[in-house]
C-alpha cells in the first residue's frame, strides 16, 4: 500500500497503553523503551527501562528483541508515538505509553 494512503487509512497506527497497563505489561516481561535524550534520561527514568534515543532508532533498531513486546516511552508521548510506528513497520509488537513519563508520574508509578 502506498505510504501516504497507509497513513491516511491508519494502517500504521499503534495501540496506546495507559501507565497502569504499561506497568502491568512490563511486570509480565515487556520492554519499556525510553526514546528520550541521554540528558533527559539522566534526570529521571522508569526503572528497568532501556534507552534508545529517537535519533538513533533508524540505525540501531535491529538490536531490539523481536520476541518481546515493546512499550515506547518519552516525556509526553509524541516522540514515542513516532518510535512505535517505526518499530511496528519493522514487525515489532509495540505500544505507545499514552502521556509518556509525565502520565507515568501522575499515576504514582516508580521513577528513578
Amino acid at each position: 500500500m502506498i505510504g501516504w494512503l497507509k497513513n491516511l487509512l491508519g494502517a500504521s497506527r499503534v495501540a496506546r497503553l495507559s501507565p497502569e497497563e504499561a506497568h502491568q505489561k512490563a511486570k509480565a516481561g515487556a520492554i519499556i523503551l525510553d526514546v528520550r535524550t541521554p540528558l533527559e534520561r539522566k534526570e529521571e527514568k522508569i526503572p528497568g527501562s532501556l534507552s534508545l534515543p529517537l535519533d538513533r532508532l533508524p540505525t540501531e533498531w535491529a538490536q531490539l528483541p523481536k520476541d518481546k513486546e515493546i512499550i515506547c516511552q518519552c516525556r509526553s508521548g509524541a516522540r514515542s508515538a513516532q518510535a512505535a510506528r517505526f518499530l511496528a513497520e519493522k514487525g515489532y509488537r509495540v505500544y505507545n505509553l499514552a502521556g509518556g513519563l509525565e502520565a507515568w508520574k501522575r499515576a504514582k508509578l516508580p521513577v528513578k
